[in-house]
């Protein structure tokens, strides 16, 4: 009877420390984040704004707000809903519950970086000036930089954008999302501006910002959903793919 001089090591599964999408680590991972995000919230942004926003005119006339957070919503809703009608039908294996954690955690990020900022800096809205003078001072209008309503749509948009160019086999359906979704982001952000609720400083930052926490976040998604098994002693790699 044969017997080799060792005996193979078992597969080592190599595996990132954070791994969103993951439901198992879901469970910890999302309510922490939500937590961080609630404790930033209730700092209170500082009575006088801090550099490079200390020395500005803030003497517009404030004007209604045309989108609404639950408007915002709604748009991303009727945009996602068909989007996901296409994915499924492509694949019924496509792993919806994956990506809405993955969107979970795309807009709690989000929004932990953009209370920072505005809890940070206290950077006075457009009419900050002309409502103190009617003897009204809201907190909030103390949080101008950035805007959470362009981080959030961007972040939204740029995630699910990435999820219609890397999961569609129809390029120019995929497309035809992509161009709706950035096309309703940037309605909803330049509305921002033009209703004097931000600066366009404002709505581009929260424009890159929450864009670039849609990409991020998808790939890091994306890598989360594959294995890389690892076998010795040969080193050789095998990459399987779950959804989960």
């Amino acid at each position: 009877m044969f017997c080799p001089d060792s005996t193979p090591a078992p597969p080592a599964v190599e595996c990132a420390f954070y791994r969103p999408g993951d439901w198992r680590q879901d469970m910890y991972t999302i309510p922490l984040e939500a937590l961080s995000v609630a404790v930033v919230s209730s700092i209170k942004p500082p009575a006088e704004p801090r550099w490079p926003f200390s020395s500005e005119k803030t003497d517009k006339e404030r004007q209604p707000s045309r989108h609404p957070g639950f408007f915002a919503a709604g748009l991303g809703l009727g945009v996602s809903l068909p989007l996901t009608a296409a994915l499924v039908t492509d694949n019924p294996d496509f792993p919806v519950l994956t990506h809405v954690r993955g969107l979970i955690h795309t807009h709690l990020w989000t929004e932990f970086f953009a209370s920072s900022a505005k809890n940070y800096f206290g950077r006075h809205r457009p009419f900050y000036n002309t409502e103190l003078r009617n003897s009204t001072d809201r907190i909030d209008d103390r949080r101008s930089f950035f805007s959470g309503h362009s981080a959030h749509s961007f972040a939204f948009a740029g995630y699910l954008s990435q999820v219609a160019l890397s999961e569609m086999k129809d390029s120019t359906q995929a497309w035809f999302f992509v161009s709706l979704l950035n096309g309703v982001a940037v309605w909803v952000g330049s509305s921002r501006a033009v209703d004097h609720q931000h600066n366009w400083s404002d709505v581009l930052t929260g424009t890159v910002v929450g864009g670039g926490m849609g990409y991020l976040m998808y790939h890091q998604v994306a890598r989360s959903r594959g294995l890389t098994v690892q076998f010795s002693p040969d080193g050789k790699k095998i990459t399987l793919s779950a959804a989960l």
